[in-house]
């Protein structure tokens, strides 16, 4: 199974709110560690509410992600984002999104990135498993969308945040808790995929399409019916 690895993976720290919705929409954050995410990351994803004296405090925690995908040419038929985790936090659904990110051709992030993403374009469907043990791997499927995206585009940059409080827009805490979990940077993080068969598209004799080059010497991309069937 072919892969592709991120060329440029980032964790930025939004800034600490009085309101749930003003954090989310905050227009800035601090990428860290800069310049590029790097080792195990306890809080890669967060978020964090207290309703504490004096006043609220909120804050998001998102992840970004680049793919040089111009080696894909062809149809993408299933892919997953591998990812795997740091720490024990595992309280925190998540969901994949579109984003541009790091220029989006994989530039190094910066601050405003926080906000680059679209909420309304989804690479994946809600997790609600994040692996802690064993080999710590965690497994996204990519959904149609993304499958698109990689197949005709030569850049890929998606963004993992928080699915309950940060793509829903609301506080599922009550005003007061967290919900995070950890990814290890320092392992790659990739996309492993398929590519559709390709080769003649029917079953001549009973011999799967992908295994049939040509018939009589004509190359299986020209032959549009044999006999008139």
């Amino acid at each position: 199974m072919p892969s592709i690895t991120a060329t440029k993976s980032a964790r930025i720290v939004g800034p600490a709110k009085s309101t749930q919705a003003l954090a989310r929409d905050a227009s800035t954050g601090t990428v860290s560690p800069s310049p590029v995410a790097t080792g195990g990351q306890t809080f890669a994803i967060q978020y964090f509410a207290s309703s504490g004296r004096g006043g609220g405090t909120f804050r998001y925690t998102r992840c970004f992600f680049h793919f040089d995908c111009s080696g894909i040419t062809s149809t993408v038929s299933d892919a997953k984002l591998q990812i795997f985790s740091s720490g024990t936090l595992n309280t925190a659904d998540l969901i994949l999104v579109d984003s541009d990110a790091m220029g989006g051709v994989g530039n190094n992030p910066v601050g405003d990135d926080f906000n680059n993403l679209d909420f309304s374009t989804t690479y994946s469907s809600e997790v609600t498993s994040w692996t802690t043990t064993g080999t710590r791997l965690n497994e996204i499927t990519l959904n149609a969308a993304a499958l698109s995206a990689l197949q005709d585009n030569d850049n890929f940059t998606c963004a993992l945040i928080d699915h309950d409080n940060d793509f829903q827009d609301t506080d599922t805490t009550g005003g007061s808790g967290s919900t995070a979990v950890g990814i290890n940077f320092d392992i790659n993080i990739k996309i492993d995929y398929n590519l559709a068969a390709t080769g003649y598209t029917h079953l001549p004799l009973n011999i799967a399409a992908a295994s049939v080059n040509q018939v009589n010497n004509v190359a299986s991309a020209d032959i549009h019916s044999i006999i008139d069937v």
